[in-house]
């Protein structure tokens, strides 16, 4: 499956992980990752569900963080996996060809040993309030390196703003990420940043 460039949506429950898939579809947003934690099970697999089936019938492309099992089990087109979260390379090997996996990396010796992945996740680059107990800030000037090397396409990840993104936009990275700033706010504030990104 082709893996769409620029932005990257991320749903999050301080907005409503439902609510949040709505809008970013609302956006024109292409894919979509599914982070919302901290609930049984069951919660998760109803609400993952939900919006696989919003994704598929709108083109979107539809990611699930860390959860190889619920990402098999609602039929999504992947999975995004952490440093605490399963091998990819294991991950890989039981997964349906074609099955996207992302991986996150958050140094220079995280992308050099980024194997069997579709995709990388370079961050945090600046503060986020999104994560508990987030991995230190990377800047700009790191995070630009570790882009230039990865074997992989890379999203820029962590604290990006429409008030920040004009430092970032010449960094040749495959695309980026906004949680916050973007579910926060109007259709015309993410056009904007996008705009920004784009030229």
């Amino acid at each position: 499956m082709d893996l769409p460039k620029g932005f990257y949506g991320i749903v999050d429950d301080r907005f409503g992980c439902i609510e949040s898939a709505k809008k970013l579809i609302e956006f024109g947003v292409k894919i979509i990752q599914y982070r919302c934690k901290g609930k049984s099970d069951r919660e998760m697999f109803y609400e993952a569900k939900k919006i696989r089936e919003m994704t598929k019938s709108e083109g979107v492309v539809f990611i699930v963080d860390d959860r190889v099992d619920l990402a098999l089990t609602v039929e999504a087109d992947g999975v995004h996996l952490g440093d605490k979260d399963l091998p990819v390379c294991e991950v890989r090997r039981i997964v349906p060809e074609g099955f996207i996996i992302g991986l996150s990396a958050h140094s220079i010796e995280d992308v050099e040993n980024a194997d069997c992945c579709d995709y990388i996740g370079v961050g945090p680059v600046f503060e986020t309030t999104t994560k508990k107990n987030p991995h230190p800030t990377l800047g700009i000037d790191l995070a630009k390196k570790m882009v230039e090397i990865s074997r992989y396409p890379a999203f820029l990840i962590g604290g990006i703003s429409l008030e920040n993104i004009h430092l970032i936009k010449d960094i040749k990275a495959y695309g980026f990420v906004s949680v916050r700033d973007v579910l926060a706010n109007d259709k015309e504030h993410f056009e904007r940043m996008l705009k920004i990104w784009q030229n």
